[in-house]
């Protein structure tokens, strides 16, 4: 029965384990009726999460909400039981099984610090689970979804500020770009070097189309931002900058009614846009990394380093995924067969992320405390120099709380009366 009840433990924690007592078993059977319960909806688990948002943002942003953009594979071709699962080839032509998850966060222009949650996506075989829509069209592309989703977004929360959607080297798309343009959406995108634009040569006094990495090397390193870390070396971000245009036509790959396939081209309005090329440069002064940016961002007071920050921000993302799968609430192994119930269950688990980088950002009297004693209590390693982690404040929560349910099931001198009889057991002093 303990096997058991340890095993259907691991089949429901979402994150910050149930805390199992003497009902565990009945504890799971609530939490599977709850996540499979139709009168509990999308809508309604992901309602806090906005509500957060926007009592928060006002204290933690500028002018600005950072709003980083990803998409993940959740890999689940050992979970055949499973509904609706996604078969395809992957780059590396391995078949994948799974569903595909899209998250968008909030990040303050200010800290670089995640927020909340805006906004969740499981697309499946059959359905596009949304926190946005539940009607979202299976045959639009990652950025065809993205721009839809971005205008909701911006439409849903009630803010002041703007909201910056930042999105990696995908998202060099002319027609997402316009589209974004169009619908009044401001952006930073990561380009890529192979992808023309235009811009003013100043020393033969014309505009010349050119590829983004030939661009990148007419700029100098320009102005020293920041030092930070990157892949466990220090280094230091350069950004510089100059004005570009886009005039090219945006392309596409349709199918012919005699199923062949062609590349459509459709014109467009062109954009003037600032072009950021951000440097990482070791203490060689040799460039580690170089990431060439393209921003509708025309603000006076956000100049290339700031730009570059909000871009270096956008690991957050990163991190919030591994949060997710590898280092914290396990996603990949969870045992649910319908994909609405996992995605439900994805909502309340966001709700324990926002609880971990709230009191990541803690700023008050007790806070260092509160950390310093949850990082000891996970027991995990950290690497030298670095305070915490988001996984090992989540371990270090999730036996916090564990301890606390222990205390209401046995007094304290029941369980020193239990460490005195196992150290006896083994035969060793205390």
């Amino acid at each position: 029965m303990v096997k058991s009840a340890v095993h259907a433990q691991q089949q429901a924690t979402n994150g910050l384990k149930i805390l199992l007592g003497k009902n565990a078993i009945s504890q799971v059977q609530a939490v599977w009726r709850f996540l499979n319960n139709p009168d509990v909806t999308i809508k309604e688990l992901y309602e806090p999460l906005i509500t957060h948002l926007e009592k928060e943002i006002p204290s933690q942003c500028d002018k600005y909400v950072l709003a980083p953009s990803d998409w993940s594979h959740l890999d689940y071709k050992k979970h055949t039981s499973k509904k609706e699962l996604k078969s395809e080839k992957g780059k590396d032509t391995c078949m994948t099984i799974g569903y595909d998850y899209q998250g968008m966060i909030a990040v303050s222009d200010r800290t670089g610090e995640p927020i909340g949650i805006l906004d969740h996506n499981l697309k499946t075989a059959d359905n596009c689970y949304s926190t946005y829509d539940d009607k979202i069209d299976m045959n639009l592309t990652h950025l065809e979804e993205l721009r839809i989703r971005t205008k909701q977004m911006s439409d849903t929360l009630k803010t002041d500020k703007r909201i910056v959607n930042i999105v990696d080297r995908e998202s060099d798309s002319i027609a997402f770009m316009r589209g974004l343009d169009e619908d009044n959406q401001l952006f930073l995108l990561r380009g890529k070097n192979n992808s023309k634009v235009d811009y003013y040569d100043k020393e033969t006094d014309t505009t010349i189309s050119i590829k983004q990495g030939e661009l990148a090397k007419k700029l100098p390193l320009g102005k020293k931002v920041k030092r930070i870390k990157y892949k466990k070396k220090s280094v230091t971000i350069f950004a510089n900058e100059c004005a570009i245009s886009i005039s090219r036509d945006a392309t596409k790959m349709i199918t012919n009614s005699d199923g062949k396939k062609k590349l459509q081209r459709t014109q467009g309005k062109t954009l003037k846009l600032r072009f950021v090329v951000e440097r990482l440069v070791n203490d060689k002064n040799e460039v580690v990394a170089e990431w060439l940016l393209l921003s509708n961002v025309f603000d006076k007071d956000i100049d290339a380093s700031s730009l570059a920050n909000w871009y270096y921000y956008r690991w957050k993302i990163e991190s919030y995924f591994k949060l997710l799968k590898s280092s914290g609430f396990n996603l990949e192994e969870w045992q649910q067969k319908e994909p609405l119930a996992l995605f439900k269950r994805l909502l309340v688990v966001s709700n324990a992320c926002i609880l971990v980088w709230k009191i990541a950002n803690d700023e008050s009297a007790n806070a260092k405390q509160i950390r310093d004693f949850l990082i000891k209590l996970s027991g995990k390693q950290i690497q030298k120099g670095v305070v915490f982690t988001y996984p090992a404040l989540l371990s270090g929560l999730e036996n916090y709380l564990t301890t606390l349910d222990l205390l209401r099931q046995f007094s304290v001198e029941e369980l020193f009366k239990m460490r005195d009889e196992l150290v006896e057991l083994i035969g060793l002093e205390v």
